[in-house]
């Protein structure tokens, strides 16, 4: 199948069940990148492609939407940064600040995250603070070597990278090194290395 294919995104689509949510920072992001950077039919497409206009940070949303929205939002965005994958982990770093000025992501600044390790840390329990769909665990291979695994969902590969390199980006580390890979469908892993 075909990496950013309509095809992909009904599949995506039929992973997900209802119940599967997550925060409303993650629309916001998606939306602020769009207005931001595309033209006015790119912009209504993604609001109708999102189903609501308005998002609450911290309420939660059903994951179907939000998945409709990220794809229109990375295939308006293609062409500006060379693909659909690379469109993806853009909006993947765009939620980072979204996530830090909600509630949940205002507590992990006050928390010590002084390095790398520290905050990788934080990711899964982060996580489990705004994606109601999954889980996400972390192993360490090493001092500065680690492994995060994102099981149950359907969460864009490109976009979690995305994420995890936004994340990494507010420490500031020369030489970081994100690398994904698809396990199936609904699993994924990524190994950070600085």
């Amino acid at each position: 199948m075909q990496t950013g294919s309509q095809q992909e995104l009904e599949q995506r689509l039929s992973l997900a069940s209802p119940e599967d949510t997550l925060r409303g920072f993650f629309f916001t992001a998606a939306m602020k990148v769009v207005r931001n950077e595309c033209d006015e039919t790119a912009l209504s497409r993604c609001l109708e492609a999102g189903g609501e206009g308005r998002f609450m940070a911290f309420f939660s949303y059903p994951i179907g939407p939000w998945l409709r929205l990220l794809y229109a939002a990375a295939w308006a965005l293609s062409e500006k940064h060379g693909g659909f994958d690379a469109a993806m982990r853009h909006l993947g770093r765009s939620v980072v600040p979204e996530y830090l000025e909600s509630s949940a992501g205002r507590l992990l600044t006050m928390l010590p995250v002084a390095t790398p390790r520290l905050l990788l840390a934080k990711v899964p329990p982060a996580y489990r603070t705004a994606v109601l769909h999954g889980e996400c665990s972390l192993s360490w291979s090493g001092a500065n070597t680690c492994l995060l695994v994102f099981k149950g969902t359907a969460l864009p590969l490109p976009y979690i990278e995305g994420g995890i390199s936004g994340l990494l980006d507010l420490l500031r580390v020369k030489g970081v090194k994100v690398t994904g890979r698809q396990v199936d469908p609904l699993e994924s892993e990524v190994s950070i290395a600085w």
